[in-house]
């Protein structure tokens, strides 16, 4: 019953369009299920991530009007933890490729492209009532790829969090971008044993 409760959260939130799953819809979702199992979460908005240094993802995020949010959900076990786990999600709410622009039938599904975001608030759903002795950090790093006179080009180079640089080869590989800061920001602010990429296509 749990785990079927939690793949029903994954599901109906894959399953919605992407002009009700935005980024900030995510957040007030991830909100929701921290105060039902007594969880916390954090919220980063764009100048919180700017001052990071998550270059790689707000470069994927300047192209929307919808703003980015970072969440970071986190599960702790009422004894001591044995490990701590991060669990990265990939949150594109919609992929049109950016200015690399995927062609009609490319684009149709993309709202799928959150699915990874998706299955880590389920996983979050289900935490609480499974009473696992591991430390669970929960990471989406959420935006749209979307083209406009904002959005990263073909040869921009952005800085990720952890320093290094990264040339803008096609705009349509902004999962790889906004997962580089989630995985950086893993190892930096959280330090887990382990790391689980949840992610569509990347």
């Amino acid at each position: 019953q749990i785990g079927a409760a939690a793949t029903a959260v994954a599901r109906d939130l894959v399953n919605e369009p992407a002009n009700v799953v935005t980024q900030s819809y995510l957040a007030a979702r991830a909100q929701e299920i921290a105060k039902a199992g007594r969880l916390r979460v954090r919220v980063l908005d764009r100048e919180e991530c700017a001052k990071l240094g998550m270059g790689a993802f707000l470069g994927v995020a300047q192209g929307s009007q919808e703003p980015p949010s970072f969440i970071h959900l986190t599960y702790a076990p009422g004894r001591r933890a044995r490990r701590r786990v991060a669990i990265v999600g990939k949150g594109i709410t919609f992929d049109s490729g950016g200015l690399d622009l995927k062609s009609a039938d490319g684009m149709l599904r993309m709202k799928d492209d959150m699915a990874g975001a998706a299955t880590v608030l389920g996983v979050f759903q289900a935490l609480p009532r499974l009473r696992l002795p591991v430390e669970v950090h929960g990471l989406i790093a959420a935006t749209e790829n979307m083209p406009s006179g904002t959005a990263q080009r073909p040869g921009d180079i952005v800085r990720a969090m952890n320093g290094l640089t990264i040339e803008i080869g096609n705009t349509d590989a902004e999962g790889r971008l906004t997962l580089a800061d989630a995985l950086a920001y893993a190892v930096k602010e959280i330090e887990p044993q382990e790391i689980v990429d949840l992610a569509t296509l990347t």
